[in-house]
């Protein structure tokens, strides 16, 4: 998938299954605090700043080890055009572009997490007593 922010484009491959593993663990403890909310907002019976201090207060309860293990494979898989090549934004530890700001970098990560884990993360119950899909 390409896609273009802040006039720079990118291309962003896929996680690998392991990867969405390992990202599907770290961030699942955050998504389930705030599905029904992401849904309601879908649904037009909320807005963004109603869930977003719920969604914030998810997020800053992640440790750094948790962020990391979220963010450095969301990135590993994105790569952005520069001149006539496709060159990695994210290798070893370090952003390969000064100009990738923090609103880029989390726009970047929640565009692989949704490409990556859209489908998986769809399936997710609204609550904890929500029935299991028949088989």
């Amino acid at each position: 998938m390409e896609i273009t922010i802040k006039e720079q484009n990118y291309r962003i491959a896929k996680l690998s299954v392991f990867d969405q593993l390992k990202v599907a663990r770290k961030l699942l403890p955050v998504v389930a605090g705030v599905v029904g909310d992401f849904r309601d907002m879908q649904d037009g019976a909320a807005s963004l700043e109603t869930a977003l201090p719920k969604i914030a207060d998810a997020i800053s309860s992640l440790s750094d080890e948790d962020c990391n293990a979220i963010i450095y494979p969301c990135l590993a898989v994105v790569s952005r055009q520069h001149q006539k090549a496709w060159v990695p934004v994210f290798s070893q530890g370090e952003l390969a572009f000064d100009d990738i700001d923090l609103m880029t970098m989390l726009q970047l990560v929640a565009r692989v997490v949704a490409d990556s884990l859209g489908n998986f993360l769809q399936e997710l119950p609204t609550s904890e007593t929500a029935p299991l899909p028949a088989k």
